[in-house]
This record gives structure tokens, C-alpha cells and sequence, in this order.
């Protein structure tokens, strides 16, 4: 039984308040924040009002890294989960927003999946894959194309990574190393930690890279085949590790925190090699050089190892699971080079950011549920104390006993009227007093519940659509 009125203005109002918080902070936000990143264009083009054919606009993702039960191995099994689950939401949400861009072709810039290098079972892989494929969802006529990181493949000989992780690759996301035509552009899709691998070997036999043989069908015959083609059309060079700069670059304006520097770990390697560098800028010749592996954005220009100054744009990841706290993409423009006689530059391209996940929950949902929660138990104080006013007019009643004229009387008794027979509506001072107690945190908890239903049901709507 309920001894306490419920305060449904108060419910009404915070359920109108959550349900446009969870509506915009689930939905309306990541279409708002990207509503003004837009397909760019060259200068020149601009400059020139000249015909042609359109341009075509290349989707660059870079490290989604999707998670398993081996991401987190400190992690209580339902906590891991439970992270796995917010951060696929995430991925949708972010993906929803990315692809909502109507690319010609999305580039994938390694490190699809955060175990895919990891020793498992067919089936394991299999169903790992699907999960990638399900979050990643597109129209069949858009072109994809995918560079293998070192989540992928792996990098290093390590009894943890699976032998099979580069056949793999190779037979669920394509070859390792391709090239592609686009608008009049040599696309160059690089196997960068294959071509670390390769280049420890060599370093190994101190063999010069003009010595070196490299094996049939890997990354140093991938370079030297692209340097032997005489092809005049502007390379773009997409790898997964960035190319070396000097200890202690900037990165620019956008970068969150320090910057990308050089270093070798556990599967993991920060940049390619000085040398190795300039190798694969002699090579290929890029106009411009786009990497991930970083997760974080950096822009830097090649000038030291190369006599022509090359870009390199480091893409964000677009997980917030990677130290990200805005994850992001990249839109490219490619324009057709005979559109304009050749002028330069052929390309632009326009960084994305998304909305801080992590801070919508820490520094908007948890806040407001904490004044909601304020709000809700401060009117129901507030209303428990008219109800004691009312329980004094009670016990000022006269005694029945004494007085049998009066012993039915009608008077308010917790905000409701009621007859009050002989016992009168109270079970004695304590009684009652623990039977308020009792409803108070009964519909404290009840007008919680009904504010609840608003932000869960937009959150299962949310879900179930972009899934």
C-alpha cells in the first residue's frame, strides 16, 4: 500500500526532459556533428570554372578494431561484455553517420579487428568476421577496399598470433598489396607490416635495399614493381603505419595529445624506418600519404628524406575504445587531373570529428540522472511533509469514546478524504511512521522507474534501427 501521493507533475516533466536528452545525445548528435564536414574541393577548382567530370569522394576509416573477449584480459568476463556491447553501439552510431556521406569507395586502413591476429578456432574467426561485417554494413555498389595492420595479420613472431592470420586476411578482406584506378589517380593500398617484417629480415643479413631480394609477391616486390611502372597519373599511397618523422614532430591544431613518435612493441611498430622510408617515397612517388595505427590525428610534411615534399595525414580511429576522446574519418575528393590541364593539387581532403561518446556518458547522462534523482526524492519530501500537517488536524480529532456524537468524521488523511470510524486512519504514531517511510521509498522508486522507461526505450530503438 502506498501511504504517500505520488508527484506525477514532476514525473511528467523529467520524462519530457530525458526523452530529448536521449533522443539527441543517441541520435540527432552524431548526424549534427558531421552536418558541416562536406565533400571539399581543391582551390583550383574554385579559381576555375571549369567542366568536367565530377569528382569522386573516397571514405577513409581507419582502426575501428572491433573487440573480443581478449581486448581487455584484466577485465571481469561481464565487464568486458558490457564494453563490448557499448562500444559496437558506438561503432554503428559513428559508421551511421560516416557512410551517411554517399562515398564512391570506403578505404579501410587496417586493424578491422582487434584480435584477428590471435590464435582461434574457423569458426572463432568466422564469427569474429561476420560481427565486422554487420557493424560495417554498405550498398554493394560502393568500392571497398582494406590494407592489412598489425591487428590483422600481426607483427612480430609471437606464439600468441595465429600462423593462418595472413591467409586469413587475405581470403575474408583481399590481397595484403593492391593498386586501383580512380578519376584518374593510382590508388596504392600498402601492406605496411608485412613490409616491416620483410625489412627485418633484410636488415638481419645487412643487405642494402638495391641487394635485397625480396620474396615473391610481398611488400618489397609490391614498392619495387610500383617504381618500375612509369604511370603519370598522381599516386595516392594508403598504409597502415605512418612513414618516419623526426622525434618530437607536431602533429597540428588537431591532434588531442603529444604527438607520434618512433618505438617498437609487443605487435606493434609507431613508424616506418628512416630508410625505409625513403625507399618507399623514391619508389612509389605518392602525391599524398594517408596512414592510421596512431588512432589519433597527425598531418605531417615529408621533407627530409625525399627531395620533393610529400603529406602525410594520419586518420583518427573511428572507435572510442582507442584513447580517442573525439573518434573521426576522412573524406577525400578525387578530381579527374585532365579536368584542369593537371594544375595542383588533384585532391582535398577534410578530417571528420564525432561526438565524445565517453563524455556524453560522464559528463551528461550521469550528471542529470544524479539532479533528476535530487529532483524526485526532493518532492517527495516536500509532499510527505503536507502530509504530516494533515496527520496533526488527525490527532486533534476529539475522542470518540468521550464524545459518541462524533465518531464518524470526515476529514483528509494523506491528501485523500476518507471516514474515519472509531481508529481513525493512523496505526498509532509508530505505525504510521514506518508505513510513510515505507511509501516514501516506494514511490521514489516507482517515479525512478517511470522516468527510466523514456532513455531505456529510445536507447533499445536507437539500437535495434542502426543494427
Amino acid at each position: 500500500m502506498n501511504f504517500l501521493p505520488r508527484n506525477r507533475r514532476v514525473v511528467t516533466l523529467l520524462r519530457l526532459f530525458w526523452l530529448v536528452l536521449s533522443l539527441w545525445y543517441e541520435h540527432f548528435v552524431f548526424q549534427a556533428s558531421v552536418r558541416s564536414c562536406t565533400w571539399p574541393k581543391p582551390k583550383a577548382v574554385d579559381q576555375q570554372n571549369i567542366d568536367g567530370p565530377p569528382p569522386s569522394h573516397i571514405l577513409i576509416i581507419a582502426d575501428p578494431q572491433i573487440l573480443d573477449h581478449r581486448s581487455y584480459p584484466g577485465r571481469p568476463a561481464f565487464l568486458t561484455y558490457l564494453t563490448r556491447l557499448v562500444v559496437d553501439l558506438n561503432l554503428r552510431k559513428n559508421w551511421r553517420a560516416a557512410i551517411a556521406k554517399n562515398p564512391d569507395a570506403v578505404v579501410f586502413l587496417g586493424d578491422m579487428m582487434d584480435g584477428g591476429r590471435m590464435d582461434m578456432s574457423d569458426d572463432e574467426y568466422e564469427d569474429y568476421y561476420s560481427r565486422f561485417k554487420d557493424i560495417f554494413r554498405m550498398d554493394k555498389a560502393i568500392y571497398q577496399f582494406y590494407i592489412p595492420g598489425n591487428h590483422d595479420t600481426g607483427l612480430q613472431s609471437r606464439s600468441v598470433f595465429s600462423p593462418l592470420a595472413r591467409s586469413r586476411y587475405i581470403s575474408h578482406f583481399g590481397p595484403l598489396n593492391n593498386r586501383a584506378s580512380i578519376s584518374n589517380h593510382t590508388l596504392l593500398f600498402f601492406d605496411a607490416p608485412g613490409f616491416v617484417q620483410e625489412d627485418y629480415e633484410r636488415a638481419g643479413q645487412r643487405k642494402s635495399f638495391a641487394e635485397w631480394r625480396p620474396k615473391v609477391g610481398g611488400p618489397f616486390e609490391f614498392v619495387r614493381t610500383v617504381g618500375e611502372v612509369n604511370d603519370l597519373d598522381p599516386a595516392v599511397l594508403f598504409t597502415h603505419i605512418p612513414l618516419y618523422r623526426p622525434d618530437g614532430k607536431s602533429c597540428g591544431p588537431l591532434r588531442e595529445k603529444g604527438t607520434i613518435r618512433p618505438g617498437v612493441g609487443f605487435g606493434y611498430q609507431n613508424t616506418l624506418g628512416k630508410d625505409s622510408t625513403s625507399f618507399v617515397l623514391h619508389q612509389m612517388r605518392p602525391t599524398v600519404v594517408f596512414s592510421g595505427d596512431d588512432h589519433d590525428y597527425c598531418e605531417h610534411t615529408h621533407q627530409s628524406v625525399i627531395s620533393t615534399p610529400v603529406n602525410e595525414v594520419t586518420i583518427k580511429s573511428l572507435s572510442m575504445a582507442m584513447n580517442v576522446r573525439k573518434p573521426g574519418f576522412q573524406l577525400l575528393s578525387l578530381f579527374p587531373a585532365t579536368t584542369w590541364d593537371n594544375v595542383n593539387p588533384t585532391y582535398a581532403h577534410v578530417p571528420c570529428l564525432l561526438p565524445d561518446q565517453l563524455g556524453i556518458y560522464q559528463g551528461v547522462y550521469i550528471p542529470c540522472a544524479l539532479v533528476s534523482l535530487l529532483i524526485v526524492i526532493v518532492a517527495a519530501v516536500m509532499r510527505g511533509r503536507t502530509s504530516d500537517h494533515d496527520k496533526k488536524h488527525i490527532s486533534k480529532l476529539p475522542d470518540p469514546a468521550t464524545n459518541p456524537h462524533q465518531n464518524q468524521t470526515s476529514v483528509v488523511c494523506f491528501g485523500r478524504r476518507r471516514r474515519l470510524l472509531g481508529l481513525g486512519c493512523l496505526f498509532g504514531n509508530k505505525g504510521s511512521r514506518r508505513a510513510s517511510k515505507r511509501g516514501l521509498v516506494q514511490n521514489i522508486l516507482q517515479d525512478v522507474l517511470d522516468i527510466a522507461v523514456f532513455p531505456i526505450s529510445i536507447f533499445v530503438i536507437v539500437t535495434v534501427l542502426i543494427s
